[in-house]
């Protein structure tokens, strides 16, 4: 029997009898006997064996014939007088191939998933690179070739990474490797990086790559280039301080509006919003509530426009009709405020700055909770200044009036924080005006 007889076998039922006694029954998977009453002339040669597992059964084979068959890929050869090792040749035989069977699929898994992988990466629209120990480069994609202006990625291998740079990036970028390298975490940051075309806005994520024993032997880098966001960022940016500037535009117009209205009090609602940003500050909130606090200070009095300017000049006793009309400018301050859209109760704020914790306040008068913290700070703020400032009715009162006024009214009228900041403010810290 020749191997091009067995060649393409693939299931066989395998009996071996000694005389009338079964030894073997077997149904392998690829498995062939062969019966050999003469010398096996093995035609194959080396390299061309089929993946059928051989055993030779002979009782006449000779020494250098069964030599020539296992250098040819037979898997054993077993004399007829010995056939007690028959069943453990066969199973042998089976493991074997089936081990090479499986390292095999293994390979062609491997090279499959090494293929894919590759095409993603040269596909790719990041820059993808490996750098090991020593900052050298060992891979790098195809649009790394491209943006260091080089016509293959084979030229990259061995590169030291600090030469693909300018000096300053360079040493940056190799330092940030280096940490990895060191510690064994990701870093990733947002950089302006020279290409040979120009300048590039690159966001760049470095993983550690482990080897057998969980060291860090290399580094993955990823560099996505964010120049068209930046500039979106940028165009962003400029269009939210335009329009910054525009509502502190509007603000400080309405404000103005109110000066105008009566000069007596001109300035009033700067300072009130200086005082009460202040205390705000002092009392350690949040910038979000600082801000709230600021505009509501610079527009409280806004409802006055409605007022005619002989009552809020008037420099006598008010009568009972002239302070009702007085007592309405938060509730006209809240129609006008109300449908602009701050990121804070704008409107609310206002409404509430003449409201009193003890209830006694107006136009509505809630007390405690349920008037809002910035309008318990600018409540503070407005009485403080309304005393210390000259009025058409009055010459401006002493500062510890003022004071002595919100030690008084401190947990009863007013809020007892802001009252405290209040007077530290004045006392321990010289807080003054502007002009």
């Amino acid at each position: 029997m020749t191997w091009s007889a067995v060649r393409g076998a693939s299931w066989y039922d395998l009996r071996i009898y000694k005389g009338s006694r079964l030894l073997l029954r077997h149904h392998p998977r690829r498995l062939l006997p062969a019966w050999l009453r003469r010398p096996c002339r093995a035609r194959a040669g080396p390299g061309r064996l089929p993946t059928t597992p051989f055993i030779c059964v002979s009782g006449t084979i000779g020494e250098e014939a069964t030599v020539e068959l296992l250098k040819q890929g037979a898997d054993d050869c077993v004399l007829k007088d010995r056939l007690a090792r028959l069943p453990f040749a066969v199973q042998r035989a089976i493991d074997e191939r089936e081990h090479e069977r499986g390292l095999q699929e293994a390979g062609e898994t491997l090279a499959t998933s090494e293929t894919s992988y590759r095409t993603l990466a040269e596909a790719s629209p990041d820059t993808i690179y490996v750098v090991d120990s020593d900052c050298r480069v060992r891979y790098m994609n195809g649009l790394a070739a491209w943006r260091f202006g080089m016509t293959a990625t084979k030229e990259f291998v061995g590169l030291p990474l600090v030469r693909l740079f300018e000096a300053e990036t360079g040493a940056r970028i190799v330092a940030a490797v280096e940490s990895v390298l060191a510690s064994g975490q990701p870093y990733e940051a947002d950089s302006l990086i020279a290409y040979p075309e120009g300048e590039s806005w690159t966001h760049t994520r470095l993983v550690p790559l482990k080897d057998g024993d969980g060291c860090t032997s290399s580094v993955l880098g990823v560099t996505t280039d964010i120049t068209g966001r930046k500039r979106v960022e940028g165009a962003l940016r400029e269009s939210i301080l335009r329009q910054e500037g525009i509502t502190e535009g509007v603000i400080a117009a309405l404000a103005r509006t109110v000066d105008v209205r009566d000069p007596s009090t001109a300035g009033h609602q700067r300072r009130v919003s200086e005082l009460a940003t202040a205390i705000a500050r002092h009392m350690g909130l949040d910038e979000r509530t600082a801000r709230g606090v600021q505009v509501a200070g610079m527009l409280h009095d806004v409802g006055k426009i409605n007022i005619p300017a002989e009552i809020l000049s008037k420099p006598g006793r008010l009568s009972e009709i002239e302070f009702q009309l007085i007592k309405a400018h938060p509730r006209t301050a809240h129609e006008i405020l109300e449908p602009i859209d701050f990121d804070f109760p704008l409107a609310e704020i206002v409404v509430q700055h003449h409201e009193r914790l003890d209830g006694s306040g107006y136009p509505a008068g809630p007390s405690g909770e349920e008037i809002l913290p910035e309008a318990r700070i600018l409540a503070v703020a407005d009485v403080v200044e309304a005393m210390i400032s000259d009025r058409p009715y009055r010459a401006a009162l002493p500062l510890e009036e003022a004071m002595a006024e919100l030690e008084g009214g401190s947990g009863s009228r007013y809020d007892a924080a802001a009252c405290e900041a209040a007077i530290r403010l004045f006392r321990e810290q010289g807080f003054a005006f502007s002009e």
